[in-house]
């Protein structure tokens, strides 16, 4: 999808002759609004949205836009839906519409000489995280990913593919509560390997036991591994850096997730302290789920 998919192009026919005029798609992206669209993914169209709202403000902000002060109203209204689905929600601008963008630049001391680069860097720092973000989105995420192949291992990996799309809607925008899917990604995944695997376990098996468990049914204890294995003291050594995952995981969450009251906001929290914890929980499921895999097979 581009940004002309947001245009329309109309016939007059007349005594006179026919003409063709082209406005903006506005009943699409009151659509767009509602609910998706049925022919293109809502990272299509965000991507192709933010572009276009990107450089109509631009224009605005420069040489001039052909939009009108509503339809940049809807521009941005749409954009922040779709962008919301795709997990970014709370973005905000300072402004919702030209006039108002105008009266942010003036603020922002974007006026008089210079102005026009000045109003381009206000925009640039507004919407490059977002093309940024949509572009990692696109690639496939900026992190490690659990794969298809060892999900389908499990009978029924429902439980796993809610926590890792609870991970991509809130990463961003949540850590705290993407610290805390991590975990519960790594304790339920712990639990399904263990079902697999016919071994018990019980309500009052926390985290780092539910782990330990999983290695051990899984024969990927570190002391598991015999003297004489090739490598022995750095398999070990890789084995019991792994297996502290879940120690580590359970108590990052219990220090910053969402699921116990604290006392004060850890507000040092942020996006790269999620990824260091989401990476590391997708780390340890994709290698636990591929061990179940070889020894199934």
């Amino acid at each position: 999808m581009d940004s002309s998919e947001f245009f329309i192009t109309e016939t007059d026919s007349s005594p006179w002759g026919t003409s063709e005029t082209t406005r903006l798609h506005t009943e699409l992206l009151d659509q767009l609004v509602v609910g998706p669209s049925s022919t293109w993914s809502d990272i299509e169209v965000a991507k192709a949205l933010a572009e276009l709202t990107h450089d109509e403000y631009q224009k605005y902000g420069t040489s001039g836009s052909e939009l009108d002060n509503a339809e940049a109203r809807k521009l941005l209204t749409s954009m922040k839906a779709v962008l919301a689905r795709i997990g970014m929600r709370n973005v905000e601008f300072g402004f919702r519409d030209f006039d108002s963008f105008r009266s942010y630049w003036i603020r922002k001391g974007a006026s008089g000489g210079g102005g026009w680069q000045a109003r381009r860097d206000l925009l640039a720092e507004l919407f490059n995280p977002i093309h940024d973000r949509i572009e990692a989105l696109v690639a496939g995420g900026s992190w490690p990913k659990v794969t298809e192949e060892a999900l389908s291992t499990l009978e029924d990996p429902g439980a796993i593919r809610d926590h890792l799309e609870r991970i991509e809607r809130n990463l961003d925008d949540d850590p705290r509560l993407a610290v805390g899917s991590a975990k519960e990604l790594v304790e339920s995944t712990a639990k399904l390997v263990l079902k697999r695997s016919g071994v018990d376990y019980g309500k009052s098996d926390d985290l780092p036991s539910l782990v330990a468990k999983a290695h051990t049914a899984l024969g990927i204890n570190a002391k598991q591994v015999e003297d004489s294995a090739e490598n022995a003291v750095g398999i070990r050594t890789l084995l019991g850096a792994v297996s502290r995952i879940g120690v580590g995981m359970a108590e990052l969450r219990n220090q910053v997730g969402t699921g116990h009251g604290q006392a004060e906001v850890p507000t040092w929290v942020t996006p790269r302290h999620a990824r260091l914890a989401v990476g590391s929980a997708h780390v340890w499921c994709q290698f636990v789920l591929e061990t179940l895999e070889q020894r199934s097979s």
